[in-house]
């Protein structure tokens, strides 16, 4: 599977269908759906990874069941992380006024 860079993170207005499409590659109709599901459960633990967070097992266990729900709801979850990971530039125009960049 390739890696999730053509993955939008997001902000989503509408539902995200990239991780749909990433997951699907490859498939013939006749594949089960719980194939997609395990490629959505590693894509993100992949991105908690990439971003530093440390798994237990209940954290994978939760990543599973979100990757159940679909992959909109494990790409939005994934661009959290991600858009949270990213540094963001900051600076200081007046005392108490900062502004992100």
């Amino acid at each position: 599977m390739p890696d999730g860079d053509e993955v939008l993170p997001g902000p989503f207005d509408t539902e995200p269908l990239g991780l749909g499409r990433l997951l699907s590659e490859g498939f013939s109709p006749a594949v089960p759906g719980d194939e997609v599901v395990r490629r959505c459960e590693r894509w993100l633990v992949g991105v908690l990874d990439e971003a530093d967070v440390a798994l237990g097992a209940s954290d994978v266990e939760i990543a599973s069941l979100l990757a159940a729900e679909g992959w909109s709801v494990a790409q939005v979850v994934g661009g959290w992380v991600r858009r949270a990971a990213r540094p963001v530039a900051r600076e200081l125009v007046a005392p108490g006024v900062t502004r992100v960049g």
